[in-house]
């Protein structure tokens, strides 16, 4: 039997928050894309909602496979989960998406943002702009409600920074490897 993978690398706005096609936006209906794998080896009949990256994929296919992954491939093996040897409630804290000027029609300025996402809170950065979007997707699923500004949201703000720094630099390129001791 074949494995068979169903994916979107991203949404359409459609409208969605005034917004058509895709860009510089993270809204849910940009970055909540459908992933259905299916095939030898994968628990039938499981739903999760755990928050996954696409990065996380090609490392699952190579661990089905039995394969080795190369030393500069990012993103964690969602293999457990397909499996059915990890929880399906939790498989990361957040995920992570970024847009670096990648179309044309963004000239001055250029489109440079990156987006962390929680269960809980998502926020935005438009670098070089000092402008942001923050939500509590607890209390604000629609992502209606910036709270970026709102001081009773300073220290998620403050959270979810730290939280997008990291990740930003968990993206290096690990390669070359290491071979001296310094």
């Amino acid at each position: 039997m074949a494995k068979v993978e169903f994916m979107s690398d991203h949404g359409e706005m459609l409208g969605d928050h005034g917004v058509y096609l895709k860009g510089p936006h993270f809204y849910e209906a940009a970055i909540h894309v459908p992933l259905i794998v299916a095939g030898p080896g994968i628990a039938r009949g499981r739903e999760s909602a755990a928050l996954v990256e696409l990065t996380d994929l090609a490392p699952a296919l190579l661990d089905a496979a039995g394969l080795e992954r190369h030393p500069g491939m990012q993103g964690r093996s969602l293999w457990p989960l397909l499996a059915g040897d990890a929880p399906l409630d939790n498989f990361r804290d957040d995920i992570y998406c970024e847009f670096y000027n990648a179309l044309s029609g963004h000239k001055e300025p250029q489109a440079h943002a990156t987006c962390v996402r929680t269960a809980q809170h998502k926020l935005a950065v438009y670098h070089g702009l000092g402008a942001g979007e923050l939500y509590d997707l607890a209390l604000d699923p629609g992502e209606t409600v910036n709270r970026w500004d709102d001081p009773a949201y300073a220290g998620v703000k403050s959270e979810m920074l730290i939280r997008l720094y990291d990740r930003m630099a968990q993206t290096v390129d690990p390669l070359p490897p290491r071979v001296a001791p310094w």
